[in-house]
């Protein structure tokens, strides 16, 4: 199953709608602090799975010497 970062970042927002009514019909503090946990771990992923530099080591520094 080939997933692309795109996608698991349109997933993880869709749990931004469930947030919102929670909010909503609870009015409390802890339904914005859901709503912080459901955008940390939104930006998390799309941090985690965006594309990075490829770092060239040398194989003596690889191995820690």
């Amino acid at each position: 199953m080939d997933v692309t970062p795109r996608t698991v970042g349109f997933i993880s927002l869709g749990a931004l709608a469930p947030a919102v009514a929670f909010i909503a019909l609870k009015g409390e503090t802890i339904a914005a602090i859901t709503l912080l946990n459901v955008l940390i771990i939104t930006g998390c992923l799309a941090l985690a799975l965006s594309p990075h530099e490829d770092e060239h080591h040398d194989e003596a520094s690889a191995n820690g010497v």
